[in-house]
């Protein structure tokens, strides 16, 4: 591609660092894609979609997601490292406990 030209229907970087940061986030909260879905008004479907990259998280998602973790969407597009860095851990405690499974300092909450 000459001149920084976009190719169109190609991904762009950032769609992995999103998806990289929802997969970080879901493995510490133990969230399925379902019960994300639930949290954010999405479908299994659309969520696996999202994940897989066949489609692409949108903006409002972010948004969404960003309510759903009490974090901001920003730090879901800087990656992994930012989204776990900026995700409290009282929420990963709350959402943990309401799962029934064991909370980051291992012990279940009820």
């Amino acid at each position: 591609m000459e001149g920084g030209a976009v190719r169109k229907n190609s991904a762009h970087r950032v769609e992995a660092l999103v998806r990289g940061s929802v997969a970080a986030i879901l493995n510490v909260t133990g969230e399925t894609w379902t019960e994300l879905g639930a949290a954010v008004g999405l479908t299994t479907d659309t969520v696996s979609r999202r994940q897989k990259g066949t489609s692409a998280w949108t903006i409002a998602d972010l948004g969404r997601l960003g309510d759903h973790w009490r974090i901001s969407p920003s730090s879901l597009i800087s990656g992994p490292t930012e989204a776990l860095a900026t995700l409290s851990t009282e929420r990963v405690k709350s959402i943990r406990s309401a799962k029934g499974l064991p909370t980051a300092d291992g012990v279940l909450v009820a």
